[in-house]
């Protein structure tokens, strides 16, 4: 039978601790990062084992090999019952962990949190059974553990504003008189709960996740009409007919990206000086050998996490903003063109030679014309500091769940970016040209994507008639973003400069006309 689904959410609240339950609670992560680690071995040497099945390999290989959709689940299927013949299965890893618990944790955790380990295990072993591979968890690099029920291991007694975590009874921070949201979260059924430890300083705060059952009371209401939204690699552009608007994700993560280097260099440094032996004369780590923490370095990494948290925390919080003032204007009806976020992390492929020639200095002086490799980088350092994929499903959660519709736009029918409705013809553009030419009109290439969007068919096809109409009221609008842009003294290489230059020069020629 299926496991039913219900929407859900989550509610944080702090967990009051002292000396004894902050020791208590440590203690839990590293029983459950010992457990999942055991049964990391345990799956290599099963993973190992599979490997050599004949059947299972010629499974695999048609599985890659195929085409047809239909045809690769069936493929699939019968790679995961030669899996289960080397009992990789979820119940299998329940029935192992269990084993464990018994003979090495009893009395420690409760069965439900040792099979909930058991069950994030099993995300990661049906990668490996396609290919991948399983990792370990570093030391203390465990940050959570959750239960399956509401009534077990981890409790949350609503009559005393309390929570039971394996047997100890710990105090949650009061709810604000003026938190209205939160208190009526409170008031939904919990279907389970979680405990998480956020960095602060050189210690651990632990936090309550209660899962709730429902969809959660809204702190903003979502204007009526069609939002389309092209989205970028470090920007959002998005138009709804009336207004049109062009950001950049948490455009202050510099700063705290800055700190996050400062806490890099001074760990990397400690780590040297307190393990000078296991580096050799070019600085380079010596593989095999093992680092010692000492008390510093501990401190350092502790302050080092705290930095990545308050990074993390200032990108949901800005693009959670920018959402809510997007959805206010127009939300019920959202058009996102998909972008392959994975696909532009990952670096190229290809070792290419570029086709100019640079002149060089060598070490004697003397200089030389080569021709350098192009690079392989791609946009996985911007992706990881502006969070793109994770403003699009803020943007999906929050439409669907006030009832609103999600419209997914195919990029590759639709080539909002080649696509010119005046002459109805698609023109290849390349990455670096931030404007093009329509209909006499220079247009923001980011810009005129959205407006394409905005007019796209069902059929993943743009609506010509409607763009026609359209363009004028679309001029408007880009004038007016940016006038925006010129007195706000927005400055972004992804918009360009020449529509801003040649604005900037009209208001200058109409103020001294004046």
């Amino acid at each position: 039978m299926a496991k039913s689904t219900t929407p859900s959410f989550i509610v944080t609240r702090r967990i009051i601790t002292d000396k004894r339950g902050y020791d208590k609670l440590n203690k839990i992560e590293r029983i459950t990062e010992r457990m999942y680690n055991a049964g990391v071995r345990h799956c290599i040497k099963q993973l190992n084992e599979l490997k050599k099945d004949v059947w299972y390999q010629y499974c695999l290989e048609q599985f890659f090999a195929c085409k047809d959709e239909k045809e690769s689940k069936q493929w699939s299927k019968e790679i995961f019952i030669c899996a289960a013949a080397y009992q990789l299965t979820e119940y299998d890893l329940h029935t192992y962990f269990g084993r464990g618990k018994a003979s090495g944790y009893e009395g420690g955790i409760g069965i439900n949190i040792v099979q909930k380990t058991a069950t994030a295990l099993y995300s990661a072993v049906k990668k490996a059974i396609f290919g991948k591979k399983v990792h370990f968890r570093k030391f203390e690099e465990t940050f959570s553990f959750e239960d399956k029920k509401a009534t077990t291991g981890i409790i949350y007694k609503p009559e005393t504003d309390t929570v039971t975590i394996c047997g100890t009874i710990f105090k949650l921070k009061p709810v604000r008189e003026n938190d209205i949201w939160l208190q009526n979260a409170m008031g939904y059924k919990v279907k389970y709960c979680r405990v998480i430890r956020e960095p602060f300083g050189v210690h651990y705060h632990f936090f309550l996740q209660l899962v709730m059952e429902g969809i959660p009371p809204q702190k903003h209401t979502i204007g009526a009409g069609t939002m389309a939204i092209d989205p970028g690699v470090s920007t959002m552009t998005s138009y709804n007919g009336s207004k049109l608007s062009f950001k950049e994700l948490a455009p202050d993560v510099n700063w705290y990206q800055e700190e996050v280097i400062k806490e890099q260099n001074r760990f990397s440094k400690l780590t040297r000086i307190n393990n000078p032996e296991c580096y050799d004369d070019r600085g380079v780590h010596i593989k095999g050998m093992r680092i010692k923490f000492s008390k510093s370095m501990k401190r350092s990494k502790m302050r080092l996490r705290t930095a990545y948290r308050k990074q993390r925390i200032y990108v949901e919080q800005s693009n959670n903003n920018l959402v809510n003032e997007w959805l206010e204007a127009s939300g019920s009806v959202v058009k996102i063109e998909t972008m392959n976020y994975k696909g532009l992390q990952k670096k190229s492929s290809k070792t290419e030679r570029q086709d100019k020639e640079s002149v060089v200095t060598d070490r004697t002086g003397r200089k030389r014309s080569i021709r350098k490799f192009k690079r392989r980088k791609r946009f996985g350092g911007s992706i990881l500091k502006h969070a793109p994929s994770g403003f699009l499903s803020t943007i999906k959660r929050k439409v669907t769940a006030t009832c609103g519709i999600v419209i997914d736009v195919s990029a590759s029918k639709l080539k909002a970016s080649q696509y010119d409705h005046a002459s109805d013809s698609y023109e290849k553009v390349s990455l670096s040209d931030r404007e093009k030419m329509i209909d006499g009109h220079i247009v923001q290439r980011d810009c005129y994507s959205s407006f394409i969007i905005f007019h796209a068919t069902d059929e993943n096809k743009p609506d010509r008639e409607g763009c026609l109409k359209g363009f004028k009221k679309f001029l408007i609008c880009q004038d007016e973003l940016i006038k925006e842009m010129i007195h706000d003294n927005f400055s972004n290489p992804n918009f360009g400069t020449k529509l801003i230059n040649t604005k900037k020069q009209q208001l200058q020629e109409e103020s001294a006309a004046a």
